[in-house]
């Protein structure tokens, strides 16, 4: 194995280089450079295996050394030597992508046999995974343990951590200030989102133990510049990762702190549902006050409670919105429709709480202008088509009954219909149908397969299914 050592200063060279030549069971060939340029002009000749580079040198220093022998030779290993006081370069390490940063004053004998085990071990792991590995199956279906890519670490204290990495690099930089205190395994969560299974290497007091995995996550988060979710100890691997995942999500609620450690949930996920349930109603019965107390509420407990599950908190919100949908879309025609798909889309990638709530806050106050544009006139054709589908729901059994109705050719009334409102013609009668389901449901003591009827459907798993594609949810979810 070839390996350049680059260092302004002598003697740290000579001993790096007599260390590595010296290794037990290796064989290296070593080479030494005094300054980045040097280093770079024999790296051209001679190709190295391995770079251990020091960071500020005369000439060329250590990160423009590394973008050049990364954009030359991607696969070169690059190993960067600095001290306490020059962590700040680690940001620019990683964004050129070393493979290790190593502190000078922990240098011994065993740390670079570390570094060459690493080293191979890497090259390994490039023949074996050509593809993005990811945990998460693993993580939510239990009982595939065995299969699982990170494995336990035989009672040594564990810990993970999650953070956001849009373009997730298969090559990991993972071994940052204290990479011979840990070992550490590498797996992606999902899409965007990595994770990394931390283990120590010796045994240590829980005290300091848990300080020094406080003190490693605060470091990565300043050299990712990302938050940073951390899962406090398990003696469970894919538990660790469910926790580290999940307390990233804490981020949602305080955007401006950098490490966010797992807690267990308090039952805060029922009582968002027995709100959202509450405002649901309200909506319904045209109770738009009381909704928006309920609306304002359920902020205060997602604050108060701030639950990890942020799937259900954004379905939350996408049913109220899709509630109002139902109710108001009679009268707002396509004004409705755009305003409620826009938030639903807001909502889905709203990254805090606060803009969450303006979304919501936004939306409310909108919809009260949508409702007074949306009484403008429409014409003669699809006002007469609105007041026969109000007094005919249940019963209508197609388009052309409608077009006949109103005297016109049944393509020109679908498209004209569509031109109008801002939708088909039978969407707007589903929307009706289901908005009058729904008044039956919360306003009368009628069965289910009653309300069906009711409203024009026959098959209760037909009006079950068409329900819940409008609402979100089972028609039962009103009866209990």
């Amino acid at each position: 194995m070839r390996i350049l050592i680059v260092d302004d200063e002598l003697p740290i060279r000579e001993w790096l280089k007599m260390s590595m030549v010296n290794l037990e069971g290796d064989e290296n060939e070593v080479n030494t450079a005094s300054n980045g340029k040097e280093a770079w002009e024999l790296f051209l000749k001679w190709m190295p295996d391995m770079v251990i580079t020091d960071i500020k040198m005369p000439k060329m220093g250590g990160l423009e050394l590394l973008q050049k022998l990364k954009a030359s030779r991607p696969d070169v290993y690059v190993v960067m030597l600095t001290s306490y006081s020059e962590f700040e370069y680690a940001r620019e390490a990683i964004k050129y992508q070393a493979n290790e940063y190593v502190l000078k004053n922990e240098i011994t004998s065993d740390v670079l046999k570390q570094i060459l085990f690493n080293y191979q071990e890497s090259r390994e792991k490039k023949g074996q995974l050509k593809e993005t590995k990811y945990i998460r199956e693993w993580i939510e279906h239990p009982g595939n343990e065995e299969h699982f890519p990170i494995q336990n670490q035989g009672g040594k204290p564990i810990f993970a951590i999650a953070y956001e990495e849009p373009e997730a690099q298969k090559e990991v930089f993972d071994s940052y200030l204290n990479t011979f205190v840990l070992h550490i395994e590498h797996g992606y969560y999902e899409k965007g989102i990595s994770i990394w299974v931390c283990s120590y290497k010796n045994r240590h007091s829980a005290g300091a133990c848990f300080g020094e995995a406080m003190s490693f996550c605060q470091n990565i988060a300043v050299l990712k510049g990302t938050a940073i979710g951390f899962s406090g100890f398990s003696e469970d691997v894919p538990e660790a990762c469910r926790r580290a995942r999940m307390a990233l999500n804490l981020g949602f609620y305080e955007p401006h702190q950098n490490v966010f450690m797992y807690r267990e949930e308090s039952g805060g996920i029922e009582k968002i549902k027995s709100i959202r349930k509450n405002i649901v109603s309200m909506i319904h019965k045209e109770r738009q006050e009381e909704a928006e107390e309920y609306i304002s509420e359920l902020f205060k407990v997602l604050e108060k409670e701030q639950i990890l599950d942020l799937i259900q908190v954004r379905e939350c919100f996408r049913d109220i919105v899709d509630a109002y949908k139902i109710v108001k879309m009679e009268f707002a025609g396509h004004e409705m429709e755009e305003l409620c798909n826009e938030t639903k889309e807001g909502i889905a990638v709203a990254q805090s709480l606060a803009v969450m709530k303006d979304k919501m806050d936004t939306f409310l106050q909108e919809l009260k202008g949508t409702m007074i544009l949306g009484e403008r006139a429409y014409s003669g054709y699809i006002k007469s088509a609105i007041a026969y589908i109000v007094n005919n729901y249940d019963r209508i059994e197609s388009l052309s009954e409608v077009a006949d109705y109103v005297n016109i050719n049944a393509e020109y009334f679908c498209r004209l219909f569509k031109a109008e409102t801002g939708v088909t013609f039978n969407s707007y009668l589903t929307n009706y149908r289901i908005q009058k389901a729904v008044e039956l449901l919360t306003k009368t003591e009628l069965k289910v397969y009653e309300v069906a009827e009711k409203v024009g459907y026959s098959n209760l798993s037909y009006f079950s299914r068409v329900f819940k594609k409008v609402t979100g949810v089972n028609p039962f979810f009103y009866k209990n």
